[in-house]
């Protein structure tokens, strides 16, 4: 290794080390910080054809590759040698040997001392020279004729520094507004390409393997504009030069294997030949990048253009940097005001307890100042000794979570006592150890009175004082929650005809009358078993360890003690009740499944007459089943024309005329086969269906009214059997009517036949329904008269023009003489009140003979016809004798 100090030398220098020299004269351009280690900043890209190494590989200030091909020795030689001609000398020459990938090659270096930003730097040329030293002046010759062209190119470095200087100050005074980071952004990109004078330059920020863009400028619109983000996971060579090096230059994108993966998907789409990218590092990681894209001629990018792109990647992430930490402060503030304003007392804990901080409203809870608190130990402090078991004790959780939520009971500084709804929670240091405890709890004293009161009154029944449906039903389910294997046995007791009492009486007499029902069963029942007003009239009393007899034994005694009268309101009120009975675990194994099958049981005790009580039976459930089954299919049979209407003739007992008919329903199931009405009208007055299947059924026989007298049979009267649950349907009458004048049918033909049950608890609005259907000009017959609780008084108070007597006092005719003299008297009653009669189910002559005897008006019955279907009515009716 050898140095050349001579003035010569020195003096060729200074020509070299002025600016770049095309790279095809051997002479490589290079900056590199004033160390032993040799470490470059630059180096010609042509470096790699003469020294077989790629320019990025040999700059790299961490590893010093450029320094590993010198021999160590004398490179520290060198450097001293170096710093003695700086000394005496603006410029240096030394001459060295290079071990490269090409082979041994020797190096003489020109270059002379700048400072940049309190860095000391060295600049200059790298010359490849052969063993004979009389070949160097030859290359000098050469540096000394591109020495005019160099001038120009050193005015625009120097324009170029001092444009970077004015741009790094114009940032500096900037002053953001409320979106600093996209003003940054868009202020540096826009001078960027201004200095650089590049087709785009953007700033992209981090979002996982993609590049989101925040500004990206055009120089081309000289706007920014809008980009689509690009995702780097498929090109990882470009991935890895971002977060390895501070930038990435690549004089030729296409070719370079940092950037040519990038071709065919950016760089050639966009006419992009040149990329200058320079990471942006916040606390050492990569968030960004700001990207310089040149397009058209070649573009080699200077070390100044390169350090400086890395100073505006800088002053974009101090901007980041300062945006995160207003933020962070911002935060903070308000997190404390937040803390200090809340209605929730917060408390902060080391890791043995002692309390380090509160909010004015722990104070406002617990009535202990901070002062009073901080530095002590929470078992110390009474308003807080429960948290400190919270914290501590193993059971609670804690010790193996990261939190817990809960309520507790402590009191104030004053011994009042207060409930608090706490939540805790852990807090971990850097390294995950244990350092405090944050608690925030809020008073929920007020809150816990009203759900105490508010679970009184939704469990209390405030009429009675009895539990509710809810109160029971929370019972039953927590008896089956605890299986212990005891029976439990339950009864719902309804009090009968209920209704009745209270449109009679009043609801307040009904409420009372109620109230003294509860006393009453509470005081009989011994061993207290729980009772509960479970409905409006209904009551449920759960045997907790009673069998099916005992259950029983103890429902006959319920019965018996409704059964005594009871003085409400001056009056003496009689009452019964009906009672269903189910026991668990035979009659069910769960809550829902018992209440069910009480429910049922005491349906059919109300169903067989009242005042009584039934146990429960499969058979129960069965004909609940089937009750659903009617009511789906019977749903479906409406629009399906499953139902028909068959006809039963009535005659004139005295002349043997037909004078009418009666419309029976009946329904064609296409599994079943004919389903016999007793067993369906039942579930259909239920359901409401009966007010659809009312009103078809009238309708049909309207229209079959009408084909009778077309065909020639006369006038035939029609009566029809309409239900209680009929007269609910407030549009009844108008529908009638309605009916009638579509079908064109007489209205005195229509004879409408009511039950008993009807008239008894007829109200206002059924007697109005009634007189509307009257005014009409229909018949009304009273059905089935003397099976219930026939009264004279309803024919008076009802404008009836027909009774029906039952069969059941006609079918013992003659053999039962108190039939016989029932029947007569009615007969006689009716035609004294100028009332029709019309006996039915006449079966023989002897029946004939008898209501023919005591002159009743019309009858009917399988001695004359069985009911006829409608499509063979026609010629089954030709051959009676009909009024001409």
């Amino acid at each position: 290794m050898k140095s050349h100090p001579d003035a010569a030398r020195r003096l060729a220098a200074e020509v070299v080390t002025q600016l770049p020299v095309p790279a095809r004269l051997g002479m490589l351009r290079f900056e590199r910080l004033n160390e032993a280690s040799w470490p470059l900043l630059f180096l010609d890209a042509a470096c790699q054809q003469q020294l077989g190494l790629a320019a990025h590989e040999l700059c790299d200030l961490l590893e010093a590759p450029f320094a590993s091909l010198m021999e160590p020795l004398a490179r520290q030689a060198l450097h001293e040698d170096i710093q003695q001609q700086l000394l005496q000398h603006q410029h240096y020459v030394v001459q060295y040997r290079l071990h490269t990938p090409n082979g041994p090659l020797t190096l003489m270096e020109l270059g002379e001392a700048f400072k940049q930003r309190e860095r000391q730097l060295l600049a200059g040329y790298l010359l490849v020279v052969d063993s004979h030293p009389d070949q160097a002046p030859n290359h000098l010759r050469m540096a000394e004729e591109l020495y005019q062209r160099s001038r120009e190119e050193l005015r625009q470095q120097q324009q170029r520094a001092r444009a970077q200087q004015e741009l790094i100050v114009r940032l500096a005074r900037h002053h953001y507004g409320h979106d600093p980071l996209r003003e940054a952004a868009e202020l540096i990109s826009k001078s960027a390409s201004e200095l650089y004078q590049v087709a785009r330059v953007g700033i992209w920020h981090f979002k996982d393997s993609r590049l989101e863009p925040v500004a990206v400028y055009m120089q081309a619109s000289g706007r920014h504009e809008p980009s689509a983000s690009i995702d780097l996971a498929a090109y990882p060579n470009y991935l890895q030069a971002l977060h390895s090096g501070r930038a990435l230059d690549a004089h030729d994108a296409l070719h370079d294997k940092r950037t040519r993966e990038l071709g065919a998907d950016y760089l050639q789409p966009m006419g992009i030949n040149a990329l200058l990218d320079a990471s942006i590092r916040v606390d050492g990681q990569v968030i960004g990048v700001l990207c310089l894209e040149h397009s058209g001629s070649a573009r080699i990018w200077q070390a100044d253009e390169i350090a400086f792109a890395g100073e505006l990647a800088d002053h974009y992430a101090q901007v980041l940097s300062n945006q995160q930490i207003r933020r962070a402060t911002r935060a903070l503030h308000l997190f404390q005001r937040a803390v200090e304003q809340s209605a929730s007392a917060f408390i902060l804990l080391d890791r043995d307890g002692l309390v380090e901080y509160v909010n004015p409203s722990f104070t406002a809870i617990t009535l202990y100042s901070a002062e009073e608190v901080q530095g002590r130990r929470v078992s110390d402090i009474p308003a807080l000794e429960n948290l400190s078991d919270i914290l501590f004790d193993a059971r609670t959780g804690l010790a193996e979570q990261n939190s817990w939520q809960g309520e507790f009971k402590n009191r104030r500084k004053n011994l009042e006592p207060y409930w608090g709804h706490l939540s805790l929670s852990k807090v971990h240091d850097d390294a995950g150890q244990l350092t405090h405890y944050i608690g925030i709890y809020e008073d929920i004293t007020a809150s816990k009175q009203a759900q105490q009161h508010i679970e009184r009154l939704a469990f209390r029944d405030n009429l009675t004082g009895l539990g509710n449906r809810y109160a029971f039903i929370r019972a039953l389910e927590q008896h089956f929650a605890a299986p212990d294997g005891r029976p439990v046995s339950l009864l719902l007791v309804d009090i009968d005809n209920f209704k009745r009492i209270n449109d009679s009486l009043g609801h307040q007499t009904g409420d009372k009358l109620l109230s003294a029902l509860a006393r009453r069963l509470r005081n009989s029942l011994q061993e207290r078993p729980l009772l509960a007003r479970f409905a409006s009239n209904e009551f449920a009393i759960l045997l907790d360890g009673k069998g099916a007899d005992e259950a029983q034994r103890i429902a006959q005694q319920v019965l018996q003690t409704l059964d005594k009268p009871l003085f409400v309101d001056n009056q003496l009120i009689n009452v019964t009740g009906s009672i269903g009975l189910a026991c668990a675990p035979e009659h069910g194994q769960d809550p829902q499944t018992l209440m069910k099958h009480t429910g049922l049981a005491l349906h059919k005790a109300k169903a067989n007459g009242k005042n009584q009580y039934q146990l429960f039976t499969a058979a129960l459930n069965a004909e609940a089943e089937y009750k659903l089954f009617v009511e789906s299919n019977l749903r479906r049979a409406l629009s399906q024309d499953e139902l028909e209407v068959f006809y039963q003739p009535k005659l004139c007992l005295k002349s043997g005329q037909l004078l009418g008919l009666e419309a029976l329903l009946r329904w064609r199931h296409p599994g079943k086969g004919m389903i016999s009405p007793d067993s369906f009208i039942g579930v259909a007055e239920e359901t409401g269906l009966i007010i659809p299947i009312g009103k078809w059924v009238l309708r049909q026989a309207c229209r079959m009214t009408q084909q009778l007298k077309t065909q020639g049979l006369g006038a035939l009267q029609m009566a029809i059997n309409l239900s209680p649950k009929q007269f609910s349907d407030p549009d009844l009458v108008g529908a009638i009517a309605a009916i009638l004048a579509e079908e064109r049918c007489d209205p005195a033909l229509l004879e409408l036949e009511l039950t008993e049950s009807l008239l008894l608890e007829a109200s206002g609005d059924t007697r109005q329904q009634l007189a509307r259907l009257k005014g009409l000009g229909l018949s009304l017959a009273m059905d089935d008269f003397g099976t219930g609780y026939s009264s004279l008084s309803y024919l008076k108070k009802f404008p009836i023009d027909v009774i029906k007597i039952d069969r059941s006092f006609i079918q013992d005719i003659p053999q039962d003489q108190d039939d016989m003299e029932i029947t007569a008297a009615v007969i006689a009653m009716a035609h004294k009140l100028k009332l029709k009669v019309v006996a039915e189910g006449i079966e023989s002559t002897a029946q004939l003979a008898f209501l023919r005897r005591q002159h009743c008006d019309i009858g009917q019955g399988y001695l004359f016809d069985r009911p006829i279907a409608g499509s063979e009515l026609v010629t089954r009716l030709k051959r009676y004798l009909r009024r001409s």
